[in-house]
């Protein structure tokens, strides 16, 4: 006993081994190389949705613009029907407003009585295995510039990204 009346004990030190650091690093490691590719597939499949939800938009417009204007090319007064497209709060996905856009969406192959929308990639989905989607005025749904190491054909590409 000390003069002051109080017993000196020595406290053990506090805090983590190396070891305990090291095991505690290697759990995290291991989880973020599962994780994070589980991570980016989510994001990318919310990009496609939001894609193909913005396509069928696009065909909806493109449908009664022709039963306005009875073709599909222009409207009565001359104007390009991609200029009017692009207008549209669907010519992008997401929607303009509703964050950075992944996909523009854009006719090509537009004639009077045919057209053939367009979602490419752009932004954060220049990467994406399913590539660009397409849909064709007669509903023919399917993707260009896919990944061909993922997909034998682009029949199999169109099936697996368009669910």
């Amino acid at each position: 006993m000390s003069s002051s009346g109080i017993t000196s004990r020595r406290h053990p030190a506090l805090g983590f081994t190396l070891i305990e650091l090291m095991i505690t690093v290697a759990v995290v490691a291991i989880l973020s190389a599962i994780a994070y590719p589980s991570y980016t597939e989510y994001i990318a499949k919310g990009r496609r949705a939001q894609a193909r939800t913005q396509l069928l938009a696009a065909q909806q417009w493109m449908e009664r613009f022709y039963s306005e204007n009875y073709r599909y090319d222009e409207n009565s007064a001359g104007t390009d029907v991609a200029d009017l497209l692009a207008d549209q709060p669907f010519s992008t996905a997401p929607a303009a407003g509703e964050g950075s856009a992944a996909y523009n969406i854009a006719l090509s192959d537009v004639d009077e009585t045919t057209y053939t929308l367009r979602a490419t990639r752009t932004g954060g989905a220049h990467n994406d295995k399913c590539g660009d989607f397409q849909l064709e005025g007669t509903g023919r749904k399917s993707v260009a510039n896919y990944d061909s190491t993922r997909y034998a054909t682009a029949e199999a590409a169109a099936e697996a990204c368009w669910r």
